[in-house]
């Protein structure tokens, strides 16, 4: 080895000792580096290039030559992989405890879930149409981000009520009329399950031969997410503005205001052959004994929303007629010539933008108007679950088109001010198709679901999709060959209390257990 003698002195010459640091300085001050003072010689630069911050040695771990030990391939090598910085992935908590005695069923995983089908679904057969709508307001396809409106707060009531508390869905069970009942958010939720990312759950009734899908009240999927599906997600600070909680609670008061400022309110109504069928649940505790309560309850007692509930039986094949409970939000205005046809229902969204800056957005304020289809594109990709979600309700409804307002704050750092920047139209099956949505595939998916609560005994079910099982994304899907199918033997009814059913984003597993007195 060459050394570089005579610089200082005998004390503090410098020589290679082939370490880590290359030259270092000897004698009484050895350690010391100092590169500096003299130029490297080409051996030199390719040693200081090789270097390693793991296992130092020749032909050892992490060297930059050798084959199938190569430096990019190594974990810990000078310029390997995972010198990088990767995605933080927060840990969120699921939507309902998971007990220990809960044991797995079945798993059925998203790539086998991907390829199901069931093709030539009939059109549905309208069994019961109860609400009153109101015409949609036209002067809002006018509205651009130089021609905003405010977001104003509507005082009306939209009810979320679940299926077993449906008057008319019991009213349709008692008459057999059907086999299968759940609401088209319900239906939603299971047809585009592989999308999502957040927590949900969903409580499965299994009654005799028929089969209730119903929800927990005050459940998440009461609430629109928002950039659930972002590359880059939302802070995961509870108390921050733009955590993911308060963000649906603001994604949720928006739409629930924006569905209702859009119609022509207070003008002519369109009234299905049954009134609302919640409208008397505001009256339930009418028979308070304080007269004063029921004086406080009838000065402030709010409107009902422009609602339309659509009662349609679909036949998913094998003597299975599902009745869903689908809602619409207004009616088409008819024009001069068709004034006599059939009306045209609508559902009205929103979409909202909370800070540009964050979940690889885009600004609505400067793109909306000359760069739609960019503003689109990000949203298609930040919130895929939630859109295919609302185009998979406005198929079931039968809705003529899909309304889509773009809601903004008007300071990021405010959550309490909005407004409208834009609207844009779609036809449902036209807008399925921009977002790759198979409608096959959705409802193979069903029948699946179906299908299998229909082989278990009576009880009631837990179907839960735990978020917190996640893999690194280079290699998630590989671990699902280290999973199979497993079998439990049904056990007598009495040891069966509750089943939990949860999709297992880690290994993307559809998973069924159930727990044990």
């Amino acid at each position: 080895m060459r050394g570089r003698r005579g610089v200082g002195g005998p004390l503090t010459g410098y020589s290679w000792v082939g370490g880590r640091s290359g030259y270092q300085m000897m004698g009484n001050q050895g350690g010391i580096i100092n590169r500096k003072l003299r130029n490297a010689s080409d051996r030199e630069r390719m040693m200081l290039q090789n270097r390693r911050w793991q296992h130092w040695g020749p032909g050892g771990l992490g060297q930059r030559r050798g084959g199938a030990q190569g430096w990019r391939s190594n974990t810990g090598a000078w310029g390997s992989n995972s010198d990088r910085r990767q995605a933080h992935r927060a840990v969120r908590d699921a939507s309902i405890q998971i007990k220990d005695n809960w044991t797995m069923l079945e798993e059925l995983d998203f790539t086998r879930l991907s390829k199901l089908a069931l093709p030539n679904v009939k059109e549905p057969d309208n069994k019961v149409d109860c609400g009153e709508m109101e015409y949609y307001d036209k002067s809002y396809d006018r509205v651009s981000t130089r021609n905003e409106r405010p977001l104003v707060r509507v005082n009306r009531v939209l009810h979320t009520v679940t299926t077993s508390r449906d008057p008319v869905i019991h009213r349709l069970a008692s008459d057999s009329v059907g086999k299968v009942y759940c609401t088209d958010t319900i239906a939603a939720m299971i047809m585009c399950c592989t999308r999502s990312v957040y927590p949900w759950d969903l409580i499965v009734r299994r009654i005799q031969d028929r089969l209730f899908f119903d929800k927990r009240e005050d459940a998440e999927s009461d609430f629109v997410s928002v950039c659930e599906t972002a590359a880059e997600p939302p802070n995961e600070e509870p108390g921050h503005i733009n955590s993911p909680q308060r963000l649906a609670l603001e994604a949720t008061f928006i739409n629930t205001n924006l569905s209702q400022q859009m119609l022509l309110m207070g003008g002519k109504t369109y009234s299905f052959p049954e009134e609302n069928p919640f409208k008397d649940d505001e009256d339930e505790d009418s028979d308070n004994p304080n007269p004063s309560h029921n004086r406080n309850r009838e000065g402030g007692k709010e409107e009902l929303g422009s609602v339309g509930y659509r009662y349609r039986v679909f036949d998913l094949g094998n003597d299975i007629q599902m009745v869903i409970r689908c809602e619409v939000n207004g009616v088409l205005q008819p024009t001069g010539d068709d004034a006599s046809s059939s009306p045209q229902f609508v559902c009205i969204r929103a979409l909202n933008e909370f800070d540009s800056r964050y979940c690889g957005g885009v600004d609505w304020r400067t793109k909306l108007d000359t760069q739609r289809g960019a503003v689109l594109a990000a949203e298609i990709k930040n919130n895929a679950f939630k859109l295919a979600g609302w185009t998979v309700c406005s198929i079931l409804s039968g809705a003529d088109q899909l309304k889509l307002g773009f809601v903004s704050r008007v300071n990021p750092r405010d959550s309490s001010r909005h407004v409208i920047l834009g609207t844009q139209q779609f036809k449902p099956t036209e807008f399925a198709n921009q977002l790759n949505l198979n409608m096959d595939n959705a409802w193979g998916i069903l029948r699946c679901v179906v299908d299998f609560f229909m082989k278990m005994p009576e009880g009631k079910y837990l179907m839960l999709k735990d978020p917190n099982k996640v893999c690194p994304f280079a290699c998630g899907f590989y671990l699902l060959s280290y999973f199979c199918v497993q079998l439990i033997f049904p056990l007598p009814s009495i040891l069966l209390k509750n089943i939990r059913v949860f999709f297992e984003n880690r290994s993307h597993q559809l998973l069924f257990g159930y727990e044990k007195g």
